[in-house]
């Protein structure tokens, strides 16, 4: 059951510091703390709920923030140890309602003015997931029209998702969350695309139920394979990694 709900969530909620411009985008209102629920494991999760106009951050890491900020998985940010330790309360709000894209780029300069935060970037050869055209070609409708990217449930099932305005690489983006690892699209499809993804007729037959992430990994890719005409491959390929020069760790509050 619990791999279950798990597999729902992450389909449904896929929901440089340096060198920052003077007028680069930020929030209009910021709070940020150090968390009371303090540092090191077992201390609690940790809470990102994004909104149209801003987003709230509970008991997390500096790691995971700069993860959120620059679309990054954990496998793709390094530095001193205490960014995965440290614990941080953030709430940022914009003037008012906010594509999540220029929101990210707020939370970029927040890191770089509140923690100091600077970096550098480096490509190195990892593990990852590789979106192709599978053979026969792709299955995705072309977008009319302009619009924003939207994500919402699917009247099919309780494990379905109907994608609007979704570009590859932003498909990409989402799926590296349930995949758990870097994802990278060579498909050389531009544009943005409508459709429709479904776990359940991957769910098996009788009693079956996911019991872990490799389970859920073996749908997703199943899915994207006949109902996209996309491949998903695991290979090494050369991935951008962020290495974290310097940060504080007592952050400029309010």
């Amino acid at each position: 059951m619990r791999a279950i709900l798990t597999t729902s969530l992450l389909i449904f909620s896929i929901c440089g510091a340096f060198g920052q411009a003077a007028d680069a985008p930020a929030f209009e209102v910021a709070s940020v703390k150090i968390s009371a629920a303090g540092s090191g494991e077992g201390r609690g999760r940790e809470i990102v709920t994004p909104s149209p106009a801003g987003v709230t951050m509970k008991n997390v890491h500096l790691k995971s923030v700069v993860q959120w900020a620059y679309h990054l998985q954990a496998i793709q940010v390094s530095g001193p140890g205490w960014i995965d330790d440290n614990r941080y309360d953030i709430v940022a709000k914009a003037a008012g309602e906010t594509p999540g894209e220029r929101q990210r780029v707020m939370m970029q300069t927040l890191l770089a003015q509140r923690f100091k935060l600077t970096f550098h970037r480096e490509t190195k050869e990892m593990p990852a997931y590789v979106f192709t055209v599978a053979k026969g070609g792709h299955k995705l409708k072309p977008s009319e029209g302009e619009g924003e990217m939207e994500l919402k449930p699917s009247g099919s099932g309780k494990m379905a998702a109907a994608f609007t305005h979704v570009t590859l690489a932003q498909l990409a983006e989402f799926a590296s969350s349930p995949l758990q690892g870097v994802v990278v699209d060579q498909t050389g499809l531009k544009g943005s695309y409508d459709f429709t993804l479904d776990m359940s007729p991957f769910m098996g037959g009788g009693d079956f139920r996911p019991t872990g992430i490799e389970d859920v990994i073996t749908m997703i890719i199943q899915a994207a394979n006949e109902q996209l005409g996309i491949k998903i491959e695991q290979k090494k390929v050369p991935a951008e990694i962020l290495i974290v020069d310097h940060a504080e760790k007592v952050p400029v509050e309010n």
